[in-house]
């Protein structure tokens, strides 16, 4: 297991060199799965582009050296379509994004990954004609940023039992297992509490809340 808040301090390493650090991760609030990783590569590209990488990328998570290692070259992150960092992700640019790499759709399927458990298994699948027929262009997705919701109000039955300050994810899936909430600002505090995602019944986006189950 990972967590968001640590995350931040992990590098990106291309098969050939540091790409940067993660500046956020953007996940779906609809299957409570991180998508993609922000990252910064200002250190390297030029006028601070932001470049967005997907777990499908992924070849190995170091935790001792807080390093995640890629299946790209730094040459393919610099072609690859570039997103303005405060600017929705839309499904057409995830199709112009995974067409770019060759990676099959997650979209299509039934689980978080598609037809498949882990999101290193569609590298193996790019899309073909067939498959492009069978996705929806211009649908609305459901990408959110981990760095928005942080300090969101934690409600249940109507109070705030404090605010969100963590996510706890599987390292091999990427699914969000849990969210710590508190009523310390700071990560460590003593107070936290763990909560089962599926505890989660919904979030707030314009009341910066997540209603928690009263059972939780």
């Amino acid at each position: 297991m990972l967590s968001f808040v640590n995350l931040q301090s992990y590098s990106l390493h291309a098969t050939n060199g540091n790409l940067g650090h993660i500046k956020d991760c953007l996940f779906d609030d609809q299957d409570f799965v991180i998508r993609y990783f922000l990252v910064d590569t200002s250190n390297w590209i030029p006028l601070s582009q932001k470049v967005l990488i997907s777990p499908i990328s992924i070849k190995d998570i170091d935790e001792d050296e807080k390093a995640i290692d890629l299946t790209l070259s730094r040459e393919l992150v610099k072609e690859s379509p570039s997103i303005e960092e405060h600017k929705p992700v839309s499904r057409d640019y995830e199709e112009l994004l995974f067409q770019f790499f060759g990676y099959g759709y997650y979209w299509i399927g039934p689980g978080a990954w598609g037809d498949f458990a882990h999101p290193t298994e569609l590298v193996d699948h790019p899309v073909d004609d067939e498959t492009e027929s069978e996705a929806q262009s211009g649908i609305v997705n459901h990408i959110r940023s981990c760095k928005e919701i942080i300090g969101y109000d934690a409600v249940a039955d109507g109070k705030v039992i404090g605010q969100i300050r963590d996510f706890i994810f599987d390292k091999r899936t990427w699914a969000i297992r849990e969210l710590i909430i508190s009523q310390s600002q700071w990560v460590g505090s003593g107070d936290e509490q763990h909560i089962d995602v599926q505890d989660c019944k919904s979030i707030d986006w314009p009341s910066h809340c997540v209603e928690i189950s009263s059972q939780a």
